[in-house]
């Protein structure tokens, strides 16, 4: 089974857990929670999101907790939503 992703943020003076959780088929599901919410809500991650997942799932790859079609999954998914130029 594959484990979830997360990491925390904060946006708005509001600290966010985000958990990106694998669905099967070549879906992610990005969820996240703060801690004046009592569920976990579905938002549509930013290409800066899709850049930090990337660098996690390429990190776990490194240390062989990931496997390698996990980072193609991520790789291509990423390469669909690129960070705007400066």
């Amino acid at each position: 089974m594959r484990k979830n992703i997360g990491w925390q943020e904060q946006q708005e003076d509001i600290k966010y857990q985000i958990r990106v959780i694998f669905d099967g088929g070549g879906r992610l599901l990005w969820r996240r929670i703060a801690k004046r919410m009592e569920h976990w809500e579905p938002f549509e991650p930013t290409p800066e999101h899709w850049q930090i997942l990337l660098e996690k799932t390429k990190a776990r790859y490194v240390r062989r907790q990931a496997p390698y079609k996990d980072l193609q999954l991520i790789e291509r998914l990423a390469a669909a939503h690129p960070l705007p130029p400066p």
